[in-house]
């Protein structure tokens, strides 16, 4: 029990030492290759220096792991969402893109610095072709980290407890002002008025409490209805929000932005909930 506390506390930390030491196996892995590769057809010596393969894999990986923040960002602000994949291969294609040249960049320049460094010459060759060739392995990483990212998060977020909507009080009457939590063989029941927002997560929806993250299974539409009487209003198809929990709306009537929250979190507002936003914030006004 006392190892999961510590496991979750660091949880992001343990994301990214798993994702580092991967890379740097799979660098060695790639690297020794290399070398074994024109060993085998007789090519010896290769006609590269023996550090050169190394740092060909390592700056590539160092790059990579650079770029996880960049891919929860994405994740995050609503950009890829898995609840709709086929709506999302033109927001991958241009992620993915943006992701690739964002490795590509970083890592040359690493490269220019090492063999300038061991007093040699680095070359890229031609931008288009090498990019080309690039993209082709980042869109693969770039698939691969977002399914990491979330697959981890949602790990995580069964051991911080799945929660459940209490449908029935005492009295019989149908209710959905509490949620009861599963933790660790114990269980307690947070009020559905104090959560601050909601994203939808596949199956399951996020539950955000004090910097708390709850998982509940249930669609968006289906937990909106039960707690649409409790103040909460949808900004996004994956993020909903409660109004007593609204700083600002970062974003002009009827166009997409932000709304920010009053502890700082910053949620997708798109165009179409904007104006329905606003009204809502009216009527409870």
């Amino acid at each position: 029990m006392q190892r999961q506390s510590n496991f979750l506390k660091n949880e992001k930390r343990y994301l990214v030492l798993f994702l580092m030491t991967f890379f740097i196996a799979n660098s060695l892995v790639l690297a020794t290759s290399v070398l074994m590769e024109h060993k085998a057809t007789g090519d010896w010596p290769a006609p590269f220096a023996l550090w050169e393969p190394f740092s060909w894999e390592f700056t590539s990986s160092l790059v990579l792991v650079c770029l996880i923040p960049f891919v929860a960002w994405v994740i995050d602000s609503g950009k890829f969402s898995w609840s709709a994949p086929w709506g999302n291969v033109k927001a991958f294609l241009v992620w993915s893109l943006v992701f690739s040249i964002l490795h590509v960049v970083g890592m040359v320049v690493l490269r220019e610095v090492i063999y300038w460094f061991m007093g040699s010459d680095y070359r890229f060759g031609s931008w288009l072709f090498g990019f080309v060739y690039e993209y082709r392995k980042d869109a693969i990483s770039f698939f691969l980290l977002l399914i990491i990212i979330q697959g981890y998060r949602s790990f995580v977020l069964r051991l911080r407890g799945e929660a459940a909507v209490v449908r029935e009080g005492e009295d019989g009457r149908s209710l959905a002002d509490r949620i009861l939590v599963k933790k660790l063989g114990s269980e307690f029941v947070l009020k559905v008025e104090e959560l601050e927002w909601i994203e939808s997560a596949g199956n399951y929806v996020n539950l955000h409490l004090k910097g708390r993250v709850y998982p509940l299974r249930s669609t968006m539409e289906r937990f909106i209805e039960d707690v649409v009487h409790q103040g909460f209003a949808r900004t996004h198809r994956s993020y909903a929000v409660s109004v007593d929990f609204i700083e600002a709306i970062e974003a002009p009537s009827g166009q997409s932005g932000e709304v920010v929250l009053k502890n700082g979190q910053r949620i997708p507002l798109s165009k179409r909930y904007n104006l329905i936003l606003r009204d809502r914030l009216s009527l409870s006004g």
